[in-house]
């Protein structure tokens, strides 16, 4: 079932966002074609955050407490659900859509009968350590077309109203992260199939210090382990996460030290991915 621009509004999420939102609102104005709406969340920011999306000509609904990135994306496609709109494609505020975006996006859509779409992130911090993350914790499903994908990458995910009604919408559990494998998985039990194109591109903005990369690696692994528990039965399971990331906890320290000859990096790898590990371990024997 084909689903045209006009009937898709874009969705962003927002918490502290206020820098990002005027080169978002640029990138969102060289749409072509363009989408029916552009709706936006504050999720009880402190920095101006409503005022910037106002600006950028976004319609801004407020939550006056922060509640987390699942109940956020839950207001939005409700509210999109409203209006009328068949579709939403959610777009976190660090990421730079190309212009034919939508063109892509309602391609996929009309290609069979799909409950969403999607693609993946590009990192283009220039700082080292975000181009760590961009070689070995990219936002991405991998560089093969999907037609039967696992999930889809929240950062750019599009999806019909009517799938999200059916099962029920983001669980609220997910304040962080993980929300986007949780609804994945919850899709794929309902019969509902996502459509991933690796050719479908945005441009990640995120800038992180070995802090934060390692605190998001860890968030990351333990939400995504939570929301695999949740969903039994589907793939992949938990064992092939662990081992995926205890290869890459082997290779990513390794490939810095031999092919770049940067201690620096390695030594980011090995406490990244063993933060990635801990959270693994964390959401396997405490899963809520």
């Amino acid at each position: 079932m084909a689903v045209e621009s006009r009937c898709v509004a874009i969705g962003v999420p927002c918490f502290n966002e206020a820098s990002r939102v005027a080169a978002l609102g640029d990138a969102l104005a060289r749409l072509h074609p363009a989408p029916g709406a552009l709706l936006a969340v504050d999720d009880g920011s402190s920095d101006g955050t409503a005022a910037a999306l106002r600006d950028a000509g976004f319609e801004v609904l407020v939550h006056e407490v922060n509640a987390g990135l699942g109940t956020t994306r839950n207001t939005l496609w409700r509210r999109a659900d409203e209006r009328g709109f068949q579709a939403i494609a959610f777009l976190d505020a660090d990421v730079r859509p190309p212009p034919d975006y939508l063109r892509r996006i309602c391609d996929l859509l009309a290609q069979g009968r799909v409950a969403g779409v999607g693609g993946r992130n590009i990192d283009d911090g220039d700082r080292w350590v975000d181009a760590w993350r961009g070689r070995f914790f990219p936002q991405s499903m991998g560089e093969r077309d999907l037609i039967d994908a696992p999930m889809l990458v929240g950062a750019c995910a599009t999806y019909r109203v009517a799938a999200l009604k059916d099962v029920g919408g983001f669980s609220p559990r997910f304040r962080t992260h993980g929300e986007d494998v949780d609804l994945g998985r919850r899709l794929r039990a309902a019969g509902h199939r996502l459509r991933y194109d690796p050719n479908i591109l945005v441009r990640h903005q995120r800038q992180d210090d070995p802090r934060s990369l390692v605190r998001n690696c860890y968030l990351h692994c333990r939400e995504g382990m939570r929301a695999t528990l949740a969903t039994r039965g589907l793939e992949p399971a938990a064992p092939d996460l662990v081992m995926g990331m205890a290869r890459k906890a082997v290779h990513a320290p390794f490939a810095s030290l031999v092919r770049r000859r940067d201690p620096r990096e390695a030594a980011l790898g090995a406490a990244a991915c063993g933060a990635a590990l801990a959270g693994y371990a964390a959401g396997l024997f405490r899963p809520r």
